[in-house]
């Protein structure tokens, strides 16, 4: 059931991140700058991993997993939030390979942002049967049964995707593909950085699995590197 709640929430996000009108749009010619920051936790706010107990192929899984649902470090920087720039300059981006492997028995990345014609290759690296499910704007399966097999579909609708093994119910990832390059995954310490954005003014959208949507505004400039601190208080 929380699978596929989160599913329904994806697909009202989806459909509600709808451009918005610029309050000081970029001008064509603009040299582009860049935008560097770091989301964290609220101070006071106690969030742990979910933990889970396994019984499905516990010999090559183990009999416990723990997601990834909530990554902190210790200064509280939210390792996987998605960042994009909602109402940034249309264009058409370089395609990209992302490779999502699945090994020891989770997606590895477990978060990640390309662009709309990128390439998603699907590896198996466990010696155990694995899906790779997607959910979202588009729907497509692939089944690697054997260890060191590789398949490969082109993703060309914009929009979050969520990933599920039908095998193994806990492994999920989360891919946002957009029609232009202006967007990041945090790291490990939350920090998140996006190259070549023309100046003005935009709307940044975050989202994480468990913390759900933000939004925040920021004004980029070509004379330096632009910087914002984010936090999440649910």
């Amino acid at each position: 059931m929380k699978f596929w709640g989160a599913i329904t929430f994806l697909a009202l996000l989806n459909t509600s991140c709808e451009p918005t009108t610029q309050t000081d749009a970029p001008e064509p010619g603009d040299s582009g700058g860049s935008l560097e920051g770091t989301v964290r936790l609220a101070d006071g706010v106690v969030l742990e991993p979910t933990q889970i107990a396994n019984t499905t192929d516990p010999e090559i899984c183990g009999e416990g997993q723990t997601l990834e649902d909530v990554m902190l470090s210790n200064d509280r920087g939210i390792q996987n939030v998605i960042v994009s720039v909602r109402d940034a300059p249309k264009m058409n981006p370089e395609s990209e390979v992302l490779i999502l492997d699945n090994v020891g028995c989770r997606f590895e990345p477990h978060a990640a942002a390309i662009t709309t014609g990128s390439t998603i290759e699907a590896r198996n690296s466990d010696a155990v049967l694995h899906t790779t499910h997607l959910y979202g704007p588009r729907e497509m399966n692939f089944s690697l049964p054997v260890q060191g097999m590789t398949t490969s579909r082109i993703l060309d609708e914009p929009g979050i995707y969520a990933v599920k093994c039908d095998v193994h119910g806990w492994m999920q990832a989360f891919i946002r593909v957009d029609d232009h390059p202006f967007h990041a995954v945090t790291d490990a310490e939350g920090r998140f950085r996006i190259e070549g954005l023309p100046q003005g003014r935009y709307t940044l959208e975050l989202w994480h699995e468990r913390l759900g949507p933000l939004e925040r505004e920021i004004d980029v400039t070509a004379a330096s590197p632009s910087s914002i601190d984010i936090e999440y208080s649910p």
